[in-house]
């Protein structure tokens, strides 16, 4: 406790006369509570959901993310050789979303198709439909917001004229988008358009090889140049259906 010296005046007090007794202090006011712990801003976190295309080092992820602005966190949940269906069925979504995305970036189809057997194919207009809508249902349900990312197209060539491939599972996209209205990020078509352009050589620049130094003959992964290349493109689709989030699109 604080002590607080009385002075008292006795001069010209007779002899036995009584002192009175000094009124009480005023108690010393309570100290300030603690200023109650400011919350910092929530970060928003992105998470990818797909297959080898769009996963780090095969893919057009690590640019994207790369892009997105430095207090925004990214997390990508691909995984080399999955489907639609494959991915759901080993855990794989539930474990993406359990990483509490603010939003879910979802692409599959590259191993969709028919050949891959009945551990990863989906029929467009059934089956993988409907796992895209099960994927934007549970991803609304906890609070994220589910965006649909067309299949990155294979870069194919037939006597110089690109082969587009992957536009059966980019319109079920775009339809169940349309349908549920989810945000759909076109990759598909504006991938296509651009090898459209190009010529074979051209396009197998951005072959993913073994050695960075060298394109490969893989003409499904992406090396380092076609990360750069795509993952720039998903970044502008997604800042333009998205202002408020900062993306370098550059």
């Amino acid at each position: 406790m604080k002590t607080i010296a009385l002075a008292l005046a006795l001069s010209g007090m007779s002899l036995g006369q009584t002192v009175p007794a000094p009124t009480p202090a005023s108690p010393a006011a309570a100290p300030a509570t603690a200023t109650a712990a400011i919350p910092l801003p929530k970060t928003t976190r992105v998470v990818l959901a797909g297959d080898s295309t769009v996963n780090h080092t095969t893919g057009w992820g690590s640019a994207f993310c790369e892009r997105l602005a430095s207090d925004v966190e990214c997390f990508n949940s691909s995984r080399n050789g999955r489907s639609a269906k494959s991915y759901r069925e080993q855990g794989l979504w539930n474990r993406a979303l359990a990483l509490h995305p603010d939003y879910i970036l979802i692409q599959f189809g590259a191993n969709d198709g028919p050949g891959k057997g009945p551990l990863l194919e989906t029929i467009p207009e059934t089956t993988f439909s409907d796992f895209m809508r099960d994927d934007i249902r549970e991803a609304r349900a906890i609070g994220a917001i589910p965006v649909l990312v067309t299949p990155l197209p294979q870069r194919n060539y037939k006597d110089g004229k690109h082969v587009r491939t992957l536009e059966d599972y980019a319109a079920a996209m775009r339809k169940v988008g349309k349908e549920t209205d989810t945000v759909v990020l076109d990759l598909n078509a504006e991938a296509n358009a651009l090898l459209d352009s190009m010529t074979e050589d051209q396009a197998h620049e951005f072959n993913y090889s073994f050695d960075p130094t060298k394109p490969g003959r893989d003409t499904t992964h992406l090396n380092w140049k076609g990360d750069s290349l795509f993952g720039a493109m998903v970044a502008r689709e997604f800042a333009a259906a998205f202002p408020t989030m900062k993306v370098n699109t550059q």
